[in-house]
């Protein structure tokens, strides 16, 4: 942990500061985003990608890298003007915000953000957190099909199909969210059908273990125009059920599977899970907390397929500076010519068809 402490301090202080959070972009004028009316859709993406270059470029002006988080789940209680200007003093241009429905069907919090903060939030579909999608995840499938076309959303959620307990879940005693749905489900071919019709990428939340991977593998030559984002790439929580994936099967993966991409959220080097009291976030040196130079040459080789994750939720807000400076330290193990296309020109390329 002092090694991983110390290459973060080297690299906050290799961060020049940024301007005052207004000459980035505008902070929010409302305090919660329910204070606005919803955005009107389908949303006005011409408009909000003219704001989101300016806030890219605006950042780049001031020597920061700046970078989009592919995937967290935001509450509607979120302080607004607070969060802006912690994005803006840790270089962090855009975050898709995805909703947190809490039961109540589907969520249109992307759309309060998007309305309250046009500059730094992408309106990504409801991925169904439990209970939502664990309840009738069929019926929650189908109308994730109705609303990302017909509300016009650039990215869906991250949708669970296994996922243990997360570390923060278990601190508060929700040893019970244990979600297990099959890959190759009738709610998960609704799913994959919808992003091969559209183009529209979706994010699977899949725990790394020997038995789940072939039906991933066939799920994604089943539908080859299908984009899928496997969250979390390489967090393994418990050894012993996988005897396969390493660097060398990802590489296999993105060679045969042009559709597969990867977010690259993980915990600190030394942080085991509490149930396995394994580290999951295999691609770290636990010892010296820096990338493994396998894995670092897998995403300088293929940095297309690879994006900048956070895994924010409304219960870890607190952590935020923390899990941008250990997306940091992902990025300082790469090759300079990876760095700024893993930080945000990936996300930018894969959610709009365009380089930025």
């Amino acid at each position: 942990m002092r090694q991983l402490r110390a290459l973060l301090l080297l690299l906050a202080g290799s961060l020049p500061g940024l301007a005052p959070a207004a000459e980035i972009s505008p902070l929010p004028s409302v305090s919660h985003m329910t204070e606005v009316p919803m955005a009107a859709v389908p949303f006005d993406l011409a408009t909000l990608k003219r704001n989101w270059r300016a806030r890219i470029e605006a950042m780049r002006a001031t020597g920061v890298m700046p970078l989009i988080d592919i995937e967290s789940n935001l509450g509607e209680e979120l302080d607004m003007p607070g969060f802006a200007r912690q994005m803006d003093s840790e270089g962090v241009a855009l975050i898709a915000f995805s909703g947190v429905p809490q039961g109540r069907g589907w969520s249109d919090a992307a759309r309060y953000a998007v309305a309250a903060d046009p500059w730094r939030y992408i309106p990504t579909g409801d991925g169904g957190l439990p209970p939502d999608w664990k309840r009738n995840p069929e019926g929650f499938a189908k109308t994730s099909r109705e609303r990302i076309v017909k509300d016009g959303y650039p990215l869906m959620g991250e949708y669970e199909f296994r996922h243990y307990p997360s570390p923060d879940q278990i601190q508060r005693g929700r040893t019970d969210r244990d979600e297990h749905l099959a890959l190759d489900s009738p709610a998960a071919h609704l799913l994959f059908q919808l992003a091969a019709e559209t183009g529209i990428p979706f994010q699977i939340h899949q725990e790394i273990e020997d038995q789940y991977l072939p039906v991933l593998e066939k799920m994604l030559s089943q539908y080859p125009k299908a984009r899928v984002i496997w969250c979390h790439l390489a967090q393994m929580r418990y050894q012993e059920r996988n005897t396969i994936y390493g660097a060398a099967y990802v590489r296999s993966l993105i060679e045969r599977h042009p559709n597969l991409y990867f977010d690259l959220f993980s915990g600190p080097p030394k942080n085991p899970y509490p149930l396995s009291n394994e580290y999951p976030g295999k691609y770290w040196n636990h010892e010296s907390g820096q990338l493994l130079p396998e894995w670092s040459q897998l995403i300088a080789d293929h940095p297309w397929r690879f994006m900048i994750a956070f895994d924010l939720n409304p219960f870890i807000m607190k952590g935020f500076a923390n899990k941008v400076r250990i997306q940091r330290a992902v990025l300082a193990g790469l090759p300079e010519a990876a760095r700024e296309i893993v930080a945000y020109k990936a996300a930018w390329k894969l959610l709009f068809g365009e380089e930025i």
